[in-house]
C-alpha cells in the first residue's frame, strides 16, 4: 500500500520562524519523507532553504554568522523607520510602483544568493509553495512558478517596513497578513497528512499594551490568531487526526530576535521530537 503524501506547513513569526531549522532537521533524521512544504514570510524562508537542499544545521550556522538586520532590512526602532520613509517619499517622490527600489534590489540579491538563483521549476525535491498577499486586492497568491528569490522575498515583504515585490504584475507582501499558517495550502496542494508548525507571536499581556502603536499591533494580531483558527479548523474538519499541529515554545524569542537562530532552532527540534511516535504511526497506518 502507497504511503500518504506527507506535506509540511511551516508559519510565519519572524525569528520565531527559525524553528522551523530544527522541525526540518528531526524529520530528515528520523527518514520522515516530506513530498509538499509551504511556507509563509520566515517559513518560506527556511522551506526554500530546504527545498534547494539545504542542509539544515548547515543553515543554522550560516544564519547565526549573518546579521539578517541589516540584510533584511529589518530596523530596531519600527515605527520611527515607518515615520522616516513616510518623509523621505515625500521629498523624494520614491514610486515604488514605476520603478524599482534599491533597497528592494538588494533584498531580492539576498535571496537570489540564498536560494542558488534557482527557480521553482528547477526544484526536483519537494514540491514547493510560498504565500503572498496581494496589497491591491487583498487576495491570497500562491506562488509556484518563477524565480524562487522573488517570491520568498514578496512572501517575507514587510508592509511598512518593506516595498511590496512586483511578481507577474502584482504588487506582493508578507503572506502573514492573510494566511499566517498555510496548512489549507498543503491540503490543496496534495498532502493526505499535514504537519503544521504554528510559531506566531503571542498576544502581549494587558499591562504590556500601553500606547496607540502598541494597541494597533494586539489588534492585528488577535486578527491573526482568529483567522489562522478558522483556517485550522477547515483543515481539521478534513484530515482529522491527519493534521499535526507543532507549537514550539519560544516564550524567549520575540520576531525580532533575528540573533536568536540556536535558541529557536532548538525549541524546533523539542517539539518535533515530541510528536515523532505520532507522525510516524500515521505512515504506517497508510
Amino acid at each position: 500500500m502507497a504511503r500518504p503524501k506527507i506535506g509540511v506547513a511551516l508559519g510565519g513569526g519572524g525569528a520565531r520562524g527559525y524553528a522551523h531549522i530544527g522541525v526540518l532537521r528531526v524529520l530528515q533524521q528520523e527518514g520522515i519523507p516530506i513530498d509538499i512544504v509551504v511556507g509563509t514570510s520566515m517559513g518560506a524562508i527556511i522551506g526554500g532553504a530546504y527545498a534547494v537542499g539545504m542542509d539544515m544545521t548547515k543553515l543554522e550556522k550560516i544564519l547565526t554568522n549573518l546579521d539578517l538586520n541589516k540584510l533584511l532590512d529589518l530596523p530596531s526602532s519600527p515605527v520611527a523607520t515607518v515615520a522616516g520613509r513616510i518623509a523621505s517619499e515625500f521629498l523624494t517622490r520614491a514610486d515604488w510602483r514605476k520603478e524599482e527600489q534599491e533597497e528592494t534590489k538588494n533584498l531580492c540579491q539576498f535571496f537570489s544568493v540564498f536560494t542558488k538563483g534557482l527557480e521553482f521549476e528547477d526544484l526536483k525535491r519537494v514540491k514547493f509553495a510560498v504565500v503572498a498577499a496581494d496589497i491591491d486586492t487583498g487576495e491570497e497568491v500562491v506562488l509556484q512558478e518563477g524565480p524562487l528569490h522573488r517570491a520568498i522575498a514578496a512572501s517575507a515583504t514587510v508592509p511598512g517596513l518593506h516595498y511590496p515585490i512586483r511578481y507577474n504584475d502584482r504588487f506582493l507582501v508578507d503572506g502573514g497578513i492573510i494566511n499566517k499558517l498555510p496548512a489549507d495550502v498543503a491540503l490543496r496542494l496534495g498532502a493526505e497528512v499535514v504537519i503544521a508548525v504554528e510559531v506566531s507571536a503571542p498576544l502581549a499581556k494587558a499591562k504590556e499594551v500601553r500606547n496607540s502603536i502598541e494597541l494597533l499591533t494586539q489588534a492585528e494580531t488577535i486578527t491573526g490568531r482568529e483567522l489562522m483558527r478558522l483556517k485550522l479548523e477547515r483543515v481539521r474538519e478534513r484530515l482529522g487526526e491527519r493534521l499535526v499541529l507543532l507549537q514550539p515554545k519560544l516564550d524567549r524569542v520575540s520576531m525580532l530576535s533575528l540573533d536568536q537562530v540556536t535558541a529557536a532552532a532548538w525549541a524546533g527540534e523539542r517539539e518535533a521530537r515530541k510528536h515523532l511516535d505520532r507522525i510516524k504511526a500515521l505512515i504506517s497506518q497508510a
